[in-house]
């Protein structure tokens, strides 16, 4: 199975079906041509996957690598702002947690 450019795709299709002008033909031919033209502009991106993973895949190596030699130590709390934090509480007993409120 072959990976064909649009305009080779299309000429193979022509090429099975001919000059046939039934409206099934038509309507396939028109959901062949709209399929393509969706996938090619799905794929036309600015950016590359490829240049996105290697960058990602370089800060997480990096990351990794420098813990393990001291630049980033295990005993420091990461940075959470204050309504993200546990609120200290008195802890409870047992009887605490059957006990009905009056």
């Amino acid at each position: 199975m072959a990976v064909l450019k649009k305009e080779e795709l299309l000429a193979k299709f022509k090429e099975v079906v001919g000059d046939s002008t039934d409206d099934k033909v038509l309507s396939l031919f028109d959901d062949v041509s709209d399929t393509i033209v969706d996938l090619e502009s799905k794929t036309k991106e600015d950016t590359t996957w490829k240049e996105k993973y290697e960058k990602n895949d370089a800060e997480w190596r990096k990351r990794y690598r420098d813990r393990f030699f001291g630049k980033v130590s295990d005993d420091e709390e990461p940075d959470v702002p204050d309504e993200e934090k546990p609120k200290e509480t008195k802890p409870l007993r047992f009887e605490d947690l059957f006990k009905e409120e009056q």
